[in-house]
Order: structure tokens, then C-alpha cells, then sequence
């Protein structure tokens, strides 16, 4: 029968084998194609009959029976919420919660009133973390209040504050003072042997180090005031305990051997300047010192003069 039907398409439409193959697997093909709409509606109906079973049904049922009876509890329950007269000053934990506070909100009470202070109205309840306004309506007609007055040795005014902490920073210093500190050369002194003097902790003796290596060396005191953080205080402190020895062991960069990334390593150069003395250098020649800079216009004097330590010509 395939054989016959073969030979008849071939005869009628002139294929060859290979063409009367294919029409056959195109015909074949169609027809799944036609009758996928059909299958897939039989199909959704079959499974859209699971999915609405009965037992589903009086599962579902029961759920929301179950569910109602859950809401009907919790509104009973909280209808028949009671509150207690309680002070606000007096009561502990224990007693908040009897008085009608979620347990949280009695411990945060306990804790204000200990560490920041006594309450002096009812209304700074409603400063407390967590206190909502409708609660505190409901709650209010139970308040008592005992004002408790602050003790008069705990007040201090702003004068005597003052002379409280200039006492103490004096005491201090003459306690560092007290400890015979050698001059340090900047240069050369670590970080622990600068926490030694007065005003200089942990944080700004590893500043000062960190700054010094980055520069390459101090060549003058003044150079300390760009240390981040460090105020005029401190600076006098430092200053008064440290020295520059010998200004020849600066690390240099050498401004004819180098290229622009190597130059904008050091905190003064910047892009564009490490830019335009290459440009400079390639059409006009070797710098053979710190005055051939200043021909670079863009660059100004207190530029050149700043940088020109940290720079070699050879």
C-alpha cells in the first residue's frame, strides 16, 4: 500500500524518491500541527477536572472555616484587653507588662528611665522607640507620674564643665612632661617613638609616617601641617620635640629617566603637570636643573620651589 502511494505521487507530481520521502514527512507533519489545538483542549480540560475535584473543594472549605474562626478568636481576644494603673517613674518590667505593655516595650521604658533620664510628662512616653500613638491613647487614663528630681551634685554649668576638662587636659600634659622625651628627627623616628609626645596618639604617629614615606623625607617642619587631622596644638607639641638632621637623604625621582606614572607617585605632582614636563623634555632636551622648569609657563614659581627637593637632574 506505502508503495503504491508512492509510485502515484511520483507519478502525478513528477518527484523523485528522495522528493516523495520528504512530501510524505511534510504531510505527516501537518497533520500533528492541526491537531495540536485539539489535544491541548482535551488535555486542559482533564487536568482543569483534577485541579476542582470535590475533596479539593471540601478541603478548601475547611481551610477558610478554619481561618475565620482564627479571626473571630483574635478579634475577641483583643476586645477584652484590660489596662492597669501604673507610674511611669516606679514600675518595673514586670509591673509594665501587667499594666498592659507588650513585654519589649516595658523593657525599653525601664532602660530610658535609668540611662537617659526620669520621665517629667507623660507625653515623653511617646518618645520611646516602638510607642504607637493609638496605644498610647488607650494607655493614658492609667498613667501615674512621681516627678523625680535630678540631684543637685549632678548638675553642672557649662563653666564649671569647662574648667572640669582643662583640668584634666592639664593634668595630663604634665604627665607627659613628667617623661623625658629626646628630640626625634623627623625623618628617622617611628611611630611608637612619637606616640611619646604630648598630643600625638597611635592614629596621628601612623599618619606622620605614612606621610613622610609618601613624600620621600621632610625637608622642613612646616611640611608636618599637611598631616590630615593634625591641629595647631598638636603641631606645636610635635615640633617642639623633633628636628630635620640632614636634608640630603630625601628620596628624589629622576625627572630624566622617568616617565608620567612614576612622576604623579609623589603627592605634589599631579597628572598634568607630570605631562607637561615629559612633553617638555621630549622637544626641547634633558632639564639640567629646577630653573629650566620655571620655562615651562603653565608652572609657577611656588611650584617649582615646593617639589624642586624631591626632584634630581642628572
Amino acid at each position: 500500500m506505502k508503495q503504491r502511494i508512492r509510485i502515484w505521487l511520483r507519478n502525478f507530481f513528477g518527484f523523485s524518491r528522495t522528493e516523495t520521502n520528504g512530501f510524505i514527512i511534510l504531510i505527516f507533519l501537518m497533520i500533528i500541527v492541526l491537531a495540536m489545538p485539539f489535544a491541548s483542549r482535551l488535555l486542559y480540560t482533564q487536568y482543569n477536572k483534577n485541579l476542582q475535584s470535590d475533596e479539593d473543594k471540601i478541603q478548601l472549605e475547611a481551610l477558610l472555616a478554619e481561618l475565620e474562626n482564627s479571626v473571630e478568636i483574635n478579634t475577641a481576644r483583643h476586645k477584652e484587653e484590660t489596662y492597669h494603673v501604673f507610674d511611669l517613674n516606679k514600675s518595673n518590667v514586670h509591673h509594665l507588662i501587667n499594666a498592659g505593655f507588650p513585654e519589649y516595650l516595658a523593657e525599653r521604658i525601664v532602660k530610658y528611665r535609668e540611662k537617659v533620664k526620669p520621665f517629667e510628662s507623660k507625653s515623653e512616653l511617646l518618645k520611646i522607640y516602638g510607642m504607637d500613638s493609638s496605644f498610647y491613647e488607650k494607655i493614658y487614663p492609667f498613667i501615674q507620674l512621681t516627678i523625680i528630681k535630678a540631684k543637685p551634685e549632678q548638675k553642672f554649668t557649662t563653666d564649671a564643665k569647662k574648667k572640669i576638662v582643662k583640668e584634666e587636659n592639664e593634668q595630663t600634659k604634665n604627665a607627659f612632661e613628667k617623661v623625658k622625651i629626646t628630640r626625634l628627627d623627623i625623618n628617622k623616628a617611628d611611630s611608637t617613638q612619637l606616640q611619646k609626645i604630648y598630643g600625638i596618639g597611635p592614629a596621628f604617629s601612623k599618619r606622620i609616617t605614612k606621610y613622610r614615606d609618601y613624600l620621600g623625607g621632610f625637608h622642613s617642619l612646616d611640611q608636618l601641617e599637611e598631616v590630615y587631622g593634625l591641629k595647631e596644638e598638636n603641631l606645636d607639641s610635635l615640633k617642639k620635640h623633633v628636628f630635620i638632621k640632614d636634608k640630603i637623604n630625601l628620596k628624589q625621582l629622576k625627572v630624566n629617566r622617568i616617565d608620567a606614572d612614576s612622576l604623579v607617585q609623589h603627592p605634589y605632582i599631579s597628572y598634568k603637570e607630570a605631562n607637561l614636563i615629559i612633553n617638555y623634555r621630549n622637544q626641547h632636551g634633558e632639564f639640567k636643573s629646577n630653573k629650566d622648569l620655571l620655562s615651562i609657563k603653565v608652572l609657577d614659581s611656588a611650584w617649582v620651589k615646593k617639589v624642586s627637593p624631591y626632584l634630581a637632574f642628572d
